[in-house]
């Protein structure tokens, strides 16, 4: 596995964006565990909703695994069912449980309710098995995560469809070895740094698709700013600044940010 912040001789970005460029199915998984020092997880969200939104109006088929949208973020996608999650869902039960000779359902507008008529055997809950079938992407993004298979050790039997996929491992190393959540680097690729995640993922959004930024994207990383930085109160650099000001010039409008996003 490389890790691309150890590169040297070309682009930090430039293995990564490759790697994009000859993708079309796209899956984004974003941490949605409490992140190192007690920050939240919005600054994770925020940088791959810039990414969803990057990779769209590149037309990608791009897909995005998060169970919510946190409340204060919501302004920054219209609903979830925007941002695609998996639509083929299975329903499954072992023949050697049971034989099944009939199935129907009937559907109100309370629930839908599948019926089995059994030949033989006889179904127990720990016998039906649920998970989604779809395509195995070309590429996994994931973003803030910290150990794949630690985080979504619950998910992936439902997921099954995105193992043995290559990984595009984004994530800050900011803090992460005094608290104990260094990066597994279980990327085929490994974008790290020690900004924040904010930073390298404008930073690869320039890259793959040049100073094309729209406001979209620009609004979900200035977010991610105003979450990393707690409204310009802390980690202040000229990069922050700089950044900050590039975003605005493509449309994010501040103001916006921080009437969702407020600090105690």
């Amino acid at each position: 596995m490389e890790n691309l912040q150890e590169s040297l001789g070309h682009s930090p970005t430039g293995e990564a964006k490759n790697l994009i460029t000859e993708s079309k199915n796209i899956y984004l998984i974003t941490s949605q565990e409490p992140e190192a020092l007690g920050r939240s997880t919005g600054e994770a969200i925020t940088s791959t909703l810039a990414l969803f939104y990057t990779l769209k109006e590149l037309g990608k088929n791009v897909n995005l695994l998060i169970d919510v949208l946190p409340e204060n973020l919501k302004f920054l996608s219209p609903s979830l069912d925007f941002i695609s999650y998996p639509k083929n869902f299975v329903i499954s039960v072992p023949n050697s449980v049971a034989q099944i000779s009939q199935i129907f359902y009937e559907k109100n507008s309370d629930a839908l309710k599948i019926h089995l008529t059994l030949e033989g055997g006889n179904i127990k809950k720990d016998n039906i098995s649920f998970y989604f079938s779809e395509t195995k992407p070309d590429l996994i993004i994931t973003v803030g995560i910290k150990d794949y298979q630690k985080e979504l050790s619950e998910k992936l039997n439902s997921f099954g469809f995105l193992l043995d996929s290559p990984i595009l491992n984004i994530d800050t190393l900011a803090g992460s070895v005094q608290a104990g959540t260094e990066n597994k680097k279980f990327g085929k690729i490994n974008l790290l740094g020690q900004n924040s995640t904010t930073e390298i993922v404008f930073a690869l959004v320039k890259d793959i698709n040049g100073d094309n930024i729209k406001k979209e994207p620009a609004l979900c990383l200035l977010s991610g700013l105003v979450i990393y930085t707690e409204n310009f109160k802390s980690k202040l650099t000229a990069e922050v600044f700089e950044t900050s000001a590039n975003l605005m010039k493509k449309g994010a409008d501040l103001k916006e940010v921080t009437n969702n996003i407020k600090f105690n």
